[in-house]
């Protein structure tokens, strides 16, 4: 038998053992080396973490989420954002939407085609063709709407126009609001409310 042949059965044997060896060892460092996900936990983009990544280079599809002591869970979503050169703390974000999941069920839906984000009030802007929708049947319009990113809360600049359960209305002013002691979310229309009655809804 020739002696190359034995050293190369041992060498084949060997690397039998060591390989498997080898790539457990290195999965097992990866295990150790990687952090725990919760993959139902959101990942917020803050300001900074724009600024630090982009600079002045845009962000896609970033996400802000957060919910509130009733329970209620807001997002809010843009399809890129960056940061304000004009001022650091905002965040300007081109078709922005907001969606807001009641504790009882029900769900609010906004959208609109521009969105500032003020980290250090916690509040978004929401400007051009804006339009919130309501799982209990309230569809409205408005040219700018103040949303808070930590509570139930929101405020239009202007007039609003829409339909809902009782039929067509126009309104001064539109608030949305919420009880901290009950939870319950309100819709409120006020300075000069007009309402066309439809037996239809």
């Amino acid at each position: 038998m020739d002696p190359r042949d034995g050293l190369r059965s041992r060498v084949i044997t060997g690397l039998k053992i060591i390989l498997p060896l080898t790539a457990l060892a290195l999965l097992s460092t990866l295990f150790l080396l990687s952090r725990t996900v919760d993959p139902t936990k959101s990942i917020p983009i803050s300001r900074a973490d724009l600024e630090s990544r982009t600079g002045s280079q845009q962000i896609t599809e970033p996400s802000f989420a957060g919910a509130t002591e009733e329970g209620h869970l807001v997002a809010f979503i843009a399809a890129n954002a960056r940061v304000d050169p004009n001022q650091s703390e905002r965040v300007i974000a081109q078709t922005m939407s907001a969606r807001i999941d009641l504790s009882h069920g029900a769900q609010i839906n906004i959208t609109s085609l521009i969105g500032t984000v003020d980290d250090v009030q916690g509040i978004a802007i929401l400007e051009g063709d804006v339009v919130l929708t309501s799982s209990t049947g309230y569809r409205v319009t408005t040219d700018m709407l103040t949303t808070s990113m930590r509570e139930v809360a929101a405020e239009s600049s202007g007039p609003i126009s829409g339909i809902g359960p009782p039929g067509k209305l126009d309104a001064g002013k539109m608030t949305l609001s919420s009880d901290p002691q009950t939870g319950d979310v309100h819709l409120l229309f006020t300075n000069g409310v007009k309402l066309i009655y439809d037996p239809r809804n």
